[in-house]
């Protein structure tokens, strides 16, 4: 039995997503949604990730993914946890995250934008350190999965309360209308060629629980950590089951699904 299953009850709050949440994800490519966790959750996930980075350098490898800034030995951080880039496709690696990934009211939104059959793609938690954490370069999402249709969306789920000082969503509105453009770069560096203007950015702060709900195709990026304090949040995609990736000849080959849901 998944760890995880307690969150099909906890907080017995229901998310419904409203006309205007649909209005506003098929033009500007995205909406939010406020107390998507509860205090509650948000603790578990804490405590979970203390267990998984206490147990480093047991394998996989993927799991656990470190600041650069920190592998080059620029910053020393004062515990392990807080020189953490991300962690990365926990779902696969970890009953609790696999089961927050069935999460009700998160799947309310997936089904009511994707249908009733989704993959579950990829998971991480985003740890956005303070003092050794770098910006996250302009990108689409769609640009590392190349699926068709692009049916797919990002769950952004903040953990603390995010700010533009502490590194907090960027989007560019509208973006997801022009399709994919050019990426280039290797890793965290693969990003958009040609980055918006200040004029074309919409900031995204969000109160801990709260969550970003944004088209796979969307323009979006986070900044450094400026504050003293840690930023950390969930980050869930998901697409139809009927996507397909586009073309194996590709650096960024998908994996098979962390989850399928539905029937």
């Amino acid at each position: 039995m998944l760890r995880g299953g307690w969150f099909s009850g906890s907080g017995n709050r229901v998310v419904t997503v409203e006309n205007e949440h649909l209005q506003q994800f098929h033009q500007q490519g995205y909406f939010t949604v406020s107390g998507l966790l509860t205090d509650e959750e948000i603790q578990a996930v804490f405590a979970e990730v203390a267990q998984i980075v206490g147990r480093y350098p047991e394998p996989p490898g993927e799991l656990v993914q470190f600041e650069p800034r920190v592998i080059s030995g620029d910053v020393a951080t004062e515990s392990l946890e807080l020189s953490v880039r991300k962690l990365f496709r926990m779902a696969v690696h970890n009953a609790f995250f696999q089961g927050l990934g069935r999460h009700p009211r998160w799947l309310e939104i997936v089904h009511t934008l994707l249908g009733p059959r989704v993959h579950l793609i990829q998971s991480m938690l985003l740890m956005k350190p303070p003092r050794c954490s770098t910006n996250k370069v302009w990108h689409q999402d769609n640009a590392y999965f190349r699926l068709a249709p692009c049916q797919l969306l990002g769950l952004w789920i903040a953990c603390d309360k995010t700010s533009i000082e502490n590194g907090c969503m960027h989007v560019v509105p509208f973006s997801q209308h022009a399709g994919l453009v050019e990426h280039r770069g290797s890793g965290d560096e693969y990003g958009a060629v040609t980055t918006p203007t200040a004029s074309e950015v919409v900031a995204v702060p969000l109160q801990a629980g709260d969550a970003l709900v944004f088209h796979g195709e969307l323009l979006h990026a986070t900044p450094a950590n400026q504050t003293p304090d840690r930023r950390r949040a969930l980050q869930y995609h998901y697409a139809a089951a009927d996507c397909r990736q586009l073309s194996d000849d590709y650096p960024f080959q998908l994996p098979d699904p962390e989850l399928t849901i539905g029937v």
